[in-house]
């Protein structure tokens, strides 16, 4: 696959985003690409109120990029971009909505995600044997 048909693939992805979202996805693409090369998005979705991007190869650049967007993504509303914030409805579901689409919708008292980033190097064959791993 050439770098065009990865970048394209990318972009392709933001479909399954809110609209409100999709400028701040092809930003962060633009971005990426800027400091990984072609960058390769596994999954962007939205999940409690925020856009969530998975990258295959990663870099500490590319973490602080896409943890950037998703910060970004708890003050857009997710339908229009606009000022927003993480709101919730009675019975748990969260979204970022503006007043003009928090119908149902009340300011959450706190966000129901907690980020940890683990990384699990893939051992070679040479560390199988080594009592250390």
């Amino acid at each position: 696959m050439t770098e065009d048909e990865i970048l394209q693939r990318n972009l392709e992805l933001a479909v399954g985003l809110p609209a409100g979202w999709q400028a701040l996805y092809r930003q962060l693409i633009q971005d990426l690409a800027k400091v990984d090369g072609t960058p390769t998005v596994v999954q962007a979705k939205e999940k409690f109120g925020e856009m969530r991007v998975y990258l295959k190869i990663y870099s500490e650049p590319a973490f602080a990029l896409a943890d950037a967007a998703t910060a970004r993504s708890r003050t857009l509303c997710q339908t229009c971009a606009e000022p927003a914030v993480l709101s919730r409805t009675t019975d748990g579901f969260y979204a970022t909505v503006c007043p003009q689409h928090s119908d149902g919708f009340a300011p959450a008292e706190f966000t129901p995600m907690r980020h940890v980033r683990v990384l699990i190097p893939k051992p070679d064959d040479d560390a199988e044997g080594d009592p250390s791993w």
